[in-house]
């Protein structure tokens, strides 16, 4: 078999992958980690915090930057309710995938101002240049899909960013499909944060995924 839908799920793991859940499950040695002090707790919060920091030096980030959340939706609803106040505007695209779209629409019903970004009539592709006209004085963030699962277009990252810096907005990025697959750094793309999940390019199981931060 071609499997040829992996925007969706990577479904066919490597072996390390699998190795290492078997190994996390049969282990008899594994705790809760951070929840007690005993060997088996501290050998989880070893396996946690290494973890951490194999994401953090993926990204180009600090450990202390890296919070892990059940997949990419969770990661943009958190980051999203937990940043934006009634009276806040937002800055996003059409092209936005679900896990953003919807807890977007949500709070504009709780006062929340929505702009989306027009498209390029001949491409499709969401027009960068647009953004500027959106703006407006409560604007506090812009929020892309680095790279669609329907189109696959991937959005000009350091553009974005140059509009944020210029405007002193928050950039957050919805890495989900493009995370493993297009090199992402914090620091060097200007991201102030950024949702990702486990389970697509990363090759991580179902039920990983999180939020980075900038040094911001």
């Amino acid at each position: 078999m071609i499997y040829l839908d992996n925007a969706a799920t990577s479904a066919i793991k490597p072996d390390a992958v699998k190795d290492a859940l078997c190994r996390a499950i049969m282990r008899d040695d594994l705790g809760n980690p951070g929840r007690g002090a005993h060997e088996c707790s501290l050998h989880a919060l070893l396996e946690v915090e290494s973890t951490r920091s194999a994401v953090a030096e993926f990204f180009g980030a600090k450990d202390s930057q890296v919070a892990f959340s059940a997949n990419a939706t969770m990661a943009t609803n958190l980051l999203l309710k937990s940043l934006l106040q009634p009276g806040d505007h937002i800055i996003s695209s059409c092209t936005e995938h679900n896990s953003v779209l919807r807890p977007l629409y949500q709070l504009e019903k709780e006062g929340v101002a929505l702009s989306f970004a027009a498209l390029k009539p001949d491409t499709f592709q969401v027009d960068v240049d647009s953004f500027s006209h959106l703006l407006r004085p409560n604007t506090n963030a812009l929020i892309v899909n680095h790279a669609s699962n329907v189109t696959g277009e991937v959005i000009d990252l350091s553009a974005c960013a140059e509009f944020c810096r210029d405007n002193d907005l928050l950039l957050i990025v919805d890495a989900a499909q493009s995370a493993g697959v297009i090199p992402i750094n914090m620091e060097n793309d200007a991201i102030d944060a950024l949702c990702f999940t486990g389970h697509k390019s990363l090759y991580g199981p179902g039920g990983t995924g999180g939020i980075v931060l900038g040094s911001r």
